[in-house]
């Protein structure tokens, strides 16, 4: 009767070490799915800072006034001074 204990406990140990080896393996597998994640964002949030920086430029903002607009740069003869 005590091997049928042993035999039990050993065969449960097994068992217990095979599910650790498994979940340590599928964490392994979901860690690196994430880090692959986090470079893909830093890499699209770095595309959108730099597109932001383009766009809020004083050129791109006075080359899409014209085009869309139809604005024109000040002249100085248009600007009027008040006086209080």
């Amino acid at each position: 009767m005590p091997i049928f204990r042993i035999m039990f406990l050993l065969a449960l140990l097994a068992f217990g070490v095979v599910w650790i080896r498994i979940e340590v393996n599928r964490s392994g597998r979901t860690i690196g799915q994430l880090q692959n994640e986090v470079e893909i964002k830093e890499a699209r949030n770095q595309y959108l800072k730099l597109e932001i920086l383009r766009l809020t430029s004083p050129e791109t903002v006075s080359q899409q006034a014209r085009e869309k607009f139809g604005f024109e740069p000040i002249k100085p003869h248009h600007v009027i001074v008040l006086e209080k």
